[in-house]
């Protein structure tokens, strides 16, 4: 028994070369990482990879398992024809499976040899109790939904930067260093003054720093920056960028809830065995999800603080536009309804040119203008929901001198809107900050449930494929024999849905009739007799078994086999290359070893009687073999045994008439030890029943030829 090869480097892999060891190594960090990640099979982090492509990345896991586990796909299926009916088969499997990753790492369990029953053993014991899961769950829409909304978490997008927030520095050394660490997420400026320290500032909604050289200066108003005292080596991510960690969760939110809510399904149908948060902790995650929307952006409506400000600033310039004209309007109807009363004093004045009429009209406007204004910054006030610090920012919306119409002073409405910008991004970063923290305790549980759900789906395609066509774990047997009691053909039952259950044995088994236990077969029968199918049924059977899967069998007993051969029914005579090809093919079976041979009207590769020699000297081989089986179908089965020595039994399909409709009827379980006899003059028969006038003659005289 080969336990497969301990691979200690990337390059011994083939299709690695220099730079793809070093992608792979600087990916992961480590080559040890990088050799694990093939080993796992992990598809969608291999090909996540600049340069390496899907197909390639499951190439390279395929081998390195093969190597490592000492079984190659090549060592078991022998022929071209075995390996379609194995991609078929896995085809078929991997169309139960909901996620890409199931539908992957199906593709890379192969059918090991009996050989290595140690893995054997190991698969059936990894998907026996999905089968039982599969029972309660593969008819549930819900689960299944859920299911397929998950797949391999994905990362932060490199184009995230944060723009309204920076890190100023004063100590270049630790310019690169920040830049390093937080570059990538958002802008690090290096400053040499405190001038230029306060004019980047105003520039940015939020201020980080690392050093305090400027933290005791008196600062403008407006420019609070936030001092990390430990470095950044001892400040979270989150703490400066928590907008990453919420991207994380946000691109990944269907998926998470996906996995929660299949999770929640399985421990409700009492399937506890899924690693996972428990139940409470379940729930505060649920909760601190609902708090995110799309790409990691805050939900609305869950903080009153939040979209009050959010509200005031969106609404800001037509509450503005909306109030001054109602301003100006009653400004207007106040000018137009007030008088101007002159004293005496007054007159003697303009009488002697020391008042002038403009000086007295000024008074009065200036007290309509300085009511109408207070009586606006109220009224925007009370719109806007202003809190009483942020009132007092609009009595620099209206210039000090009178002006008419009442206008909006620009450099006064630039400062309110950046006031309350800044203290919006400051109360996000403030939620965003407790939101990440909370996620951040949750990531590697998220992370392993996700890892979790992926590899429950591999076991949970198994199930429901073995469910849905009633499959069943075969029982191994120690001698040479493979018996099977009311099996189905898989190919047909998906194209017909249902198909006939045929019980069959050769070699030693249970099964076998008493004193009829050949190893090697000769298969005879009729024409659609289904021959082919049971051929097919067999090969399907050991596939699967030696696979540790299910089986399309009620009951099956299998012995070792290490080696699969199959021979599917050549298109035609063969000329002399081809024919010599096919006869190398069949030389290896001089060798001994536990090896199942499948081989459908090898006959027609030359001539009857040459054919007849042939397969009769082939058999031989085979049964000298004590661990070898063989089903070989043929037409020429009496030809055969008149040319061979070999202890051979011959089984039959036999055709018992014509039904009503004129069809063919044939028991499809073959009888052992019975020559099959041949249906063309059932098929005459049935030619001369459906016809008339002279071609009913013709098949009449065809018929009295029988």
């Amino acid at each position: 028994m080969n336990s497969g090869e301990k691979i200690v480097s990337l390059r011994e892999l083939p299709g690695i070369g220099e730079r793809v060891a070093e992608k792979l190594t600087w990916q992961f960090g480590s080559e040890e990482a990088a050799l694990a990640k093939i080993l796992e099979g992990d598809i969608a982090a291999l090909s996540g990879i600049n340069g390496i492509s899907q197909h390639f990345a499951l190439s390279l896991a395929r081998d390195a398992k093969a190597r490592a586990e000492g079984v190659f796909i090549s060592g078991f299926l022998k022929t071209k024809e075995a390996l379609e009916l194995y991609s078929r088969l896995l085809r078929l499997i991997q169309s139960f499976a909901h996620t890409s990753h199931a539908r992957e790492k199906l593709s890379l369990f192969y059918p090991y040899p009996a050989a290595r029953a140690d893995l054997i053993e190991k698969r059936r014991a990894f998907f026996t109790p999905y089968l039982q899961i599969a029972g309660a769950l593969a008819g549930d829409s819900e689960f299944s939904g859920h299911l397929s909304k998950v797949g391999q978490l994905r990362p932060v997008p490199g184009t995230l930067r944060v723009r309204d927030r920076v890190i100023l520095s004063s100590d270049p050394k630790s310019v690169p260093v920040l830049k390093e660490m937080f570059g990538g997420l958002l802008p690090v400026q290096a400053v040499e003054s405190l001038s230029e320290f306060v004019d980047l500032a105003r520039g940015y909604s939020h201020v980080i720093i690392f050093d305090d050289t400027y933290l005791g200066f008196d600062l403008p108003a407006g420019i609070e920056p936030e001092f990390f005292p430990g470095g950044p080596e001892k400040t979270e991510l989150w703490q400066v960028v928590p907008e990453k960690e919420l991207a994380f969760f946000g691109r990944n939110l269907d998926c998470i809830r996906a996995c929660l809510r299949v999770l929640s399904l399985l421990r409700a149908r009492g399937f506890d065995f899924l690693e996972g948060p428990a139940p409470e902790d379940a729930e505060k995650l649920e909760g601190l999800l609902g708090q995110l929307g799309p790409e990691g952006k805050l939900s609305e409506g869950l903080d009153p603080e939040l979209d009050r400000l959010a509200g005031t600033l969106s609404g800001l310039d037509n509450s503005l536009k909306v109030s001054l004209e109602t301003a100006n309007m009653r400004l207007d109807r106040a000018l137009e309804e007030s008088s101007v009363t002159l004293k005496g004093q007054d007159l003697l004045r303009l009488a002697s040119g020391g008042l002038e009429i403009r000086d007295l009209l000024a008074g009065e406007v200036h007290a309509a203008y300085v009511r109408e204004v207070a009586a606006l910054t109220e009224e925007l006030s009370k719109n806007l929901e202003l809190e009483r610090a942020e009132k007092l920012l609009l009595e620099n919306l209206f210039p000090a001198e009178i002006t008419y119409p009442l206008a909006l002073d620009a450099r006064g409405l630039q400062l309110l809107k950046q006031a309350l910008t800044r203290k919006l991004e400051q109360a996000k970063l403030v939620r965003k900050r407790s939101l990440a923290k909370a996620l951040f305790t949750y990531r590697p549980a998220v992370e392993g449930l996700v890892r979790a759900v992926l590899d429950f789906d591999l076991g949970f395609s198994a199930g429901c494929f073995a469910r849905h066509f009633g499959l069943l774990l075969p029982e191994p047997i120690e001698t040479a024999g493979l018996g099977l009691k009311a099996g189905e053909n898989l190919f047909l039952k998906e194209k017909y849905g249902k198909v006939s259950p045929i019980s069959y044995s050769i070699g030693k088994t249970s099964f076998s009739p008493k004193g009829r236990e050949e190893r090697v077969v000769l298969l005879s029968g009729v024409n659609s007799g289904g021959k082919t199918s049971l051929l097919e049924l067999l090969a399907q059977c050991v596939i699967l078994g030696n696979m540790g899967f299910p089986v399309p069998a009620a009951s099956l007993e299998l012995g070792p086999v290490d080696e699969l051969y199959y021979f599917g029914k050549s298109k035609g005579t063969l000329d002399a290359g081809a024919f010599e090809t096919t006869l190398k093919q069949f030389s290896v079976l001089s060798e001994s070893s536990c090896k199942l041979v499948l081989a459908d009207e090898l006959e027609s590769i030359t001539e009857p009687g040459a054919s007849a020699r042939i397969i009769a000297g082939i058999l031989e081989f085979l049964a000298r073999d004590a661990r070898s089986l063989g089903v070989f179908v043929s037409h020429l089965s009496e030809l055969i045994l008149e040319n061979t020595e070999a202890e051979l039994r011959v089984d039959g399909i036999e055709a018992k008439g014509l039904d009503s409709r004129l069809e063919l009827i044939v028991d499809r379980n073959p009888v052992y030890n019975h020559v099959a006899k041949s249906t063309p003059e059932l098929i005459v028969e049935r030619l001369l029943r459906k016809t008339s006038g002279k071609e009913k003659e013709f098949y009449e005289h065809l018929r009295n030829k029988f």
